[in-house]
């Protein structure tokens, strides 16, 4: 795949030439590569710092930046999401990532860069797992014939960081690269000679403009001005036609040829052919039509039983050794009044806010992460996608929307940026409003099984149960309902199963408890205040009587539901805890916890995701889809109700 043309208009030569000659400027380090190709592992490396590495696509889908000093000189070090070719802004010095499993794959974007006479150094992961696969990589021929330095990667334990430095520091542009034909030479270089850009993009844009690039025009008109995009549009038209052939498929060929000849001098197959291992067998199981849902409800029962029994042992003793002896203390010590209330009251900031956070909430996703991050590491997510495929087929999600929609169930916020790179924009909204809908982030969907733990394990497949039905009927509708589209295809490209690192699993579980610390426990403190605040007040009381008629009659819950609706804005996994609190004090019945559990999963995305809709939509739109998402959860969860006490009972 060639390098897209929206990435290459950005940078004129001489500005380039008089930033890279200022003293101590800062210089610009962009790590990139395919997707799941190792580039967080390196820019930790590189950094110093921590981003969440997974087996599987899209682990990142932002920019990441750290500024770092590498041989005395200050680098911004840039960690792009997985790509097929370069990003949006020229840097100093690329370091590309390539998988060993993958290596003809990857050399498809070397050559791209080395085309753009950009200073390069290559990392060469996985070299370990290539081996067991029977192949091997000579790095100092592949140096050789890149021109550039090849830093390779064991595993995730090889940090290389001296090696790397040094690369970085002597890096330089590579050699070689892709030649054409004298004909395609000849209408390169003719082409280029119409492109005032400096003489690497030029060659590179000439080339794409003659494979016909769909991304180019706009960048060029962005770039050099309508006029000027359109001319040479019509020029690249007019060799197309003038060439004898298919120039498209010429220029590929030659790219195809260097990348056959690169990747025959430097791979070699081990000539015995392995047999297939377990942990093949294994992957094709968990994506089987018939055996993968066995399996997935094995691992569901799985995370419900350590959810519920572990991190439920968890929480008991640091209620007893922690909970109860501090507000044993504070009720002993002060009087009835204010202060009590405030701080160990059925508001308070400690029982309500501190503890519920540390003692309650911590210990379920502290299981629930290791159990999530151990699915990431294993390469289950991928699978898991290409078996729910006939499921979303269902929703008018053919295509790369799939692989979102599972990855709201780490973070709603996340997965709802990944849609950014689906090309229907019927799926992209289909996968938009799904994604915010009834699918559970991973923090709530820990707390919740906690929660339905406590009233057993029906519960909780009646209320996962519902979830899923409701979010195949929204997408059945809105398939329907929305115009027609051409559909995209289904191209998963899927991770190797392996074997989990213990200490890396232990460092992402850590991370990302941290993370949930320093974001959420304010937010519990301050859900806390602001709630003993407007009780105090008599807000509450008001918000209540205005609610009551909903929350009562239709909804069939206590009045207490108010509050935690509130806190849905904030953050649902602090709604969740409160719900888990209301579960343990003995307010919510067994009809009542099942709805509560489903209207907090689909009421109001929370704020983070609504600004990620907004993003990825435009405001219009993103704040439609909130609004629908509130009444329909409204509705559907007093429908559910009703048919559970028709059902059930109380």
């Amino acid at each position: 795949m060639p390098v897209h043309g929206d990435t290459l208009m950005n940078t004129q030569a001489s500005t380039y030439v008089e930033e890279r000659a200022k003293p101590q400027r800062v210089r610009k380090l962009a790590i990139v590569g395919l997707p799941n190709a190792g580039k967080t592992h390196v820019f930790n490396m590189l950094s110093g710092r921590y981003g969440i590495v997974a087996n599987y696509l899209h682990t990142t889908v932002e920019i990441e930046r750290a500024c770092v000093h590498i041989g005395g000189q200050p680098f911004e070090i840039i960690d792009t999401p997985g790509l097929h070719s370069l990003f949006t802004e020229l840097p100093d010095v690329v370091v590309q990532c390539i998988d060993a499993n993958r290596l003809k794959q990857s050399l498809a974007l070397t050559a791209d860069l080395i085309r753009l006479r950009l200073p390069l150094v290559v990392c060469l992961n996985a070299l370990d797992e290539a081996r067991k696969n029977g192949m091997h990589i000579e790095l100092k021929e592949m140096s050789r014939l890149l021109g550039v330095a090849v830093i390779g990667i064991a595993s995730i334990h090889d940090r290389p960081i001296a090696a790397l430095h040094e690369a970085v520091r002597d890096a330089r542009p590579g050699s070689g690269g892709v030649t054409y034909s004298a004909d395609i030479e000849q209408a390169i270089s003719s082409l280029g000679s119409s492109i005032t850009t400096s003489p690497p993009l030029k060659r590179t844009v000439s080339v794409l403009l003659l494979a016909n690039d769909r991304s180019l025009p706009a960048s060029i008109e962005k770039a050099l001005g309508v006029d000027t995009a359109r001319r040479l549009a019509r020029e690249a038209d007019e060799k197309r036609a003038a060439f004898k052939g298919n120039l498209e498929r010429a220029i590929e060929a030659g790219r195809g040829k260097w990348i056959d000849e690169i990747a025959q001098a430097v791979l070699k197959h081990d000539p015995i052919v392995a047999p297939v291992g377990s942990s093949q067998v294994f992957g094709r199981l968990c994506r089987h039509p018939v055996w993968g849902f066995p399996i997935l409800a094995f691992v569901v029962l799985l995370t419900y039983l350590l959810v519920v029994h572990v991190a439920g042992f968890i929480e008991g003793a640091l209620s007893s050794f922690v909970v109860d002896p501090v507000v044993g203390y504070v009720t002993s010590r002060l009087p009835q009044g204010f202060w009590k209330e405030f701080l160990v009251g059925h508001y308070g900031i400690l029982t309500q806010g501190l503890f519920n956070a540390f003692c309650t909430v911590l210990p379920i996703l502290s299981v629930f992460f290791l159990m999530f991050g151990l699915l990431e590491d294993v390469g289950y997510i991928p699978n898991l996608c290409v078996l729910s495929k006939r499921l979303f087929e269902k929703a008018g999600l053919t295509g790369n929307a799939i692989m979102p929609l599972v990855l709201g169930l780490g973070c709603k916020t996340m997965a709802t940026l990944t849609t950014r790179g689906l090309t229907s924009r019927k799926e992209k909204l289909i996968a938009v409003y799904l994604i915010s809908f009834a699918i559970p982030c991973s923090a709530q969907l820990g707390i919740d099984m906690a929660t339905l733990g406590r009233v057993g394990f029906k519960a909780f497949l009646i209320a996962y149960g519902t979830l899923v039905v409701v979010e195949i009927a929204a997408g059945v509708v809105l398939n329907r309902v929305l115009p027609l589209a051409d559909p995209s295809e289904f191209i998963q490209e899927l991770p190797p199963i392996r074997m989990p690192d213990l200490n890396a699993l232990l460092k992402k579980t850590y991370y990302r408890l941290y993370w949930f610390l320093r974001e959420a426990v304010p937010i519990f403190i301050l859900a806390a205040v602001l709630l003993f605040a407007a009780d105090l007040s008599g807000v509450l009381d008001a918000a209540k009587r205005i609610l009551s008629p909903v929350v009562i009659n239709w909804l069939g819950l206590p009045l207490d539901a108010v509050e935690v609706l509130i806190l849905t804005f904030t953050r649902h996994e602090v709604a969740a805890g409160l719900v888990l609190n209301m579960v343990d004090r003995g307010a919510l019945t067994y009809v009542q916890c099942i709805v509560m559990v489903v209207i907090t999963t689909m009421f109001v995305p929370c704020f983070a995701n609504i600004v990620a809709m907004c993003k990825e939509l435009g405001v219009r739109t993103g704040m439609t889809i909130a609004l629908a998402i509130n009444i329909s959860s409204f509705v559907l969860a007093g429908i559910l109700n009703k048919i559970l006490l028709l059902t059930i009972g109380r």
